[in-house]
């Protein structure tokens, strides 16, 4: 129980904290939780479902998301076609996410971004087409670089990220009224949508938090609010960043 006596603070969106919560507190932690976000299907299915329907034009299938393969997967048996496209899949998470859906995954790349998908792949994509079922707001990098070697990429939005419901607690009023001895940040909007709504002073405040971050990308929208990461895991895994926050927390104590 490397973590006895430790509180973590964790933003994740309520759905999807209970793998990072029970290992946190598997480890002897208390965890609180105060989403900076709620994920959200899309409205208007209308594009999904017409890439849905020509599925059979497309080579391949970009999955950057285990929260992009639930939305998808859904529509794919809400319409009651068979994808039998060959997917990209970012992360091992990812992959094991979509495996269970059904998709058949052929690439999982050793660098769990954008930069990974583009090393795994030909310089040359003239003639291949992509389907890329993903969050309202992402990074363009992967399209555009594909698009740039020659690629078709249709992109889709399967799901959103909001602002939580008013009346949660805010992470403000919990580093201001509890010694929190780690924030853990698992998505750049989960830093955004906190920056934009908390302010300067909060920032502040935060910034004397040790912040653990899932990966080089949540890492870098930290750092556009001033916000230096202390903790972060050599692979984009909530097990390794678990392990990770565990290291970082076992050495403090030791000096």
């Amino acid at each position: 129980m490397d973590l006895t006596g430790k509180t973590i603070l964790t933003t994740r969106a309520a759905s999807q904290s209970g793998e990072l919560r029970s290992k946190l507190e598997g480890l002897g932690a208390r965890v609180i939780e105060c989403p900076t976000i709620e994920i959200v299907p899309v409205e208007d299915w209308t594009a999904v479902d017409a890439a849905i329907r020509q599925l059979e034009k497309y080579n391949y299938l970009l999955l950057t998301s285990a929260n992009a393969v639930e939305y998808f997967a859904r529509r794919v048996e809400a319409i009651g076609v068979k994808c039998e496209v060959s997917a990209i899949a970012v992360g091992s998470a990812t992959a094991k996410r979509a495996r269970e859906r059904g998709f058949t995954v052929d690439i999982v790349p050793k660098d769990f971004r954008a930069e990974g998908v583009l090393a795994s792949l030909p310089e040359s994509l003239y003639g291949i087409r992509f389907l890329f079922p993903r969050a309202e707001t992402a990074r363009d990098l992967l399209p555009r670089e594909l698009r740039r070697r020659g690629a078709r990429v249709d992109i889709v939005t399967v799901y959103r990220t909001i602002r939580p419901a008013p009346g949660t607690i805010s992470v403000a009023e919990m580093v201001a009224s509890e010694k929190i001895d780690c924030i853990v940040f698992t998505s750049p909007s989960t830093i955004r949508y906190l920056a934009e709504s908390a302010g300067e002073p909060v920032l502040k405040l935060l910034s004397q938090v040790p912040i653990a971050v899932i990966g080089p990308v949540t890492r870098d929208a930290a750092r556009e609010f001033g916000l230096e990461t202390r903790i972060m895991p050599d692979q984009s895994t909530i097990e390794d960043l678990v392990e990770s926050i565990r290291k970082s927390l076992l050495t403090q104590d030791h000096h």
